[in-house]
């Protein structure tokens, strides 16, 4: 299961092409995240005032000022600027991680990205998340947010997947491996 295979590309290429397949894929993945929790919002509208990532950011010693910085778009609608940068900054960081690992593991593909998922939602949602305070104890969290966490990282994952699967596919002079 853990066995490690010798990529094709040598690591130069491995890097250059992981950090920029993965900003792409995260970008998708980024926007299909945002969409996913459009249809199904992870918490209520109490509990999402300050969300987690903006919690988080403030446990770290960000000011809350800048946490929650906005611009106006559309005349009226806010924009939470900061708190878009950390969802696709999130994304980015590990879809680039996706595309790297990939090129040694094939297994990090499994269920075309949904495993991939389901482990980033485990270790962030059930595990070091609540371990640092920014969320409740997975059992004191609604069902609700853990219906739509777990499935929008699935999604999530796959969008990842499938986007890092068509560059990799498209990518005439490149000797990266598709999984």
């Amino acid at each position: 299961m853990f066995t490690l295979q010798k990529p094709q590309a040598n690591l130069k290429e491995i890097i250059i092409k992981s950090v920029w397949f993965g900003f792409i894929a995260g970008m998708v993945s980024g926007m299909v995240k945002i969409g996913w929790e459009n249809i199904f919002p992870p918490r209520t509208i109490a509990r999402n005032l300050i969300n987690p990532p903006q919690h988080m950011a403030m446990q770290i010693g960000i000011p809350k000022k800048l946490v929650e910085s906005f611009v106006y778009y559309s005349q009226d609608q806010k924009v939470f600027w900061f708190t878009l940068i950390l969802h696709f900054s999130f994304a980015i960081a590990f879809s680039i991680l996706y595309v790297f690992i990939s090129q040694y593991w094939s297994k990090i593909g499994l269920w075309q990205g949904a495993a991939y998922g389901i482990v980033l939602w485990i270790a962030w949602h059930v595990i070091i998340m609540p371990a640092f305070g920014t969320v409740p104890a997975p059992w004191n969290q609604p069902f609700a947010e853990h219906f739509s966490e777990f499935f929008g990282h699935i999604v999530w994952a796959w969008a990842i997947a499938a986007t890092v699967y068509y560059l990799i596919a498209k990518d005439k002079r490149g000797h990266l491996t598709n999984i």
